[in-house]
Parts: C-alpha cells; structure tokens; sequence
C-alpha cells in the first residue's frame, strides 16, 4: 500500500513541493533559487515551506533525494563493471535532464533512503571486482566524484567541442612550446561528449580492476 504523502500547514504535500522547487530550480538557476519564490510559486507562506524541510539545507537534500529516487535499481546478475557503467550512464542522463538541480548530489554524501539503497549496490559491484571491505568507503566515495564530476562538468560544457575562440588560441600556439596541444586542436574540434563519458568511464573502471588486483 502506498504511503499517504507527507502534508504540514494548508494540507501541502511534501513530495509536491519538492517536484515544484526542482522545476523551479531549472527554470530560475539556483543563484535566482529561493525559499520565497518557492513558496510564491505553489501558493503559501515560505514558513510553510520550512515546516516540511528545517532549512534550506534540508530542501537542498530533497530535492537531490527525489533525483536519487528516479534512478533505476541496477541489475545485480550483470558483471560488476556493467553493474557500475549502468548506473553511471543513468548519472550522465540526469545531468542532461536536470543540469541545475544535479549540482547538488555533490553536496551530499547520502541523500536519503533511495541514495542508500545505490550507495549499497555500487559497494556489492567493487566487492565483487576485488576491492577490500575497508576500503569501500574510500573507492565508492571517489567512484561517486568521478562520476557524478564527469556527468557534471558535460551538463556546464566543459566536454563539448571547442568553440571557433577556443580553436584560434590553440592554432596560435607556439610550435615548441605546445607542440601537443597544437596538433590537437582539430580533435578538440570533433570532441564528442559521450565519448569522453564513455572513456573516462573505462580509465576509472580498469582502475578500480587494477587497485583489486594490487591488493
């Protein structure tokens, strides 16, 4: 049976909130984002926004639980390494699909139950691929960073093509001084952003292979 949705002052809902900060969120960008125009935008008092989350704090980390909460479970029969591609593609799709609100999965460690329940997986994935128990927390951690970083930075541009500016100041480049950077520059041209996702994605994961077989 499904839980009957959390509701404070004015029979507001808890979940409806959340999904208007975040639609908000995007429409405004978190720097115009306030608890005030929260508030404006689905008819109460910013008091009333607090009641459910404490602070804006609090706020933050739903917003990025209910993110949390649309990723799907991955597929525990698939091999570790596709276990952990799986749900680092599904990463890169909500940074695409959300670009404002993702920011924020990387203030928080956990965001909550649906957090906790991925947060368990991707330890049972780099258990399975060798990784020691009491180093778990530390490769999850930087799994997440790099991941949730890699998703993060495509979403701001930083994986895109280089611009016609970007171009001229690499060709203008000395020859003996940046002599690598030169010649890239027609690659940085093409560069395509899911295949920096998908090769990083490879560099972390043989990395994650290698530190096993260290241990």
């Amino acid at each position: 049976m499904k839980d009957k949705p959390a509701q404070g002052p004015r029979g507001l809902d808890k979940d409806a909130i959340v999904a208007a900060a975040l639609a908000l969120l995007e429409e405004v960008g978190e720097a115009a984002f306030s608890v005030r125009k929260l508030a404006q935008s689905v008819g109460c008092d910013p008091m009333s926004v607090l009641y459910h989350f404490k602070s804006k704090d609090g706020l933050s980390r739903a917003i990025a639980n209910a993110l949390s909460r649309s990723l799907v479970p991955v597929d525990p029969s698939l091999p570790w390494r596709e276990r952990l591609r799986d749900l680092a593609r599904q990463y890169r799709a909500l940074a695409l699909r959300h670009p404002a609100a993702f920011a924020l999965l990387q203030r928080h460690m956990s965001t909550g139950p649906a957090d906790l329940a991925h947060i368990e997986a991707v330890h049972r994935a780099l258990l399975d691929a060798g990784v020691a128990r009491t180093a778990l927390p530390s490769v999850c951690v930087g799994w997440y960073a790099s991941v949730i970083g890699l998703a993060a930075a495509e979403a701001g541009g930083l994986t895109r093509p280089a611009n016609d500016v970007e171009l001229a100041e690499m060709n203008a480049l000395s020859d003996t001084a940046h002599p690598l950077v030169k010649s890239a520059a027609p690659l940085y041209a093409r560069l395509d952003p899911a295949a920096v996702h998908d090769t990083m994605l490879d560099v972390l994961l043989d990395g994650i292979a290698q530190h096993a077989r260290a241990v």
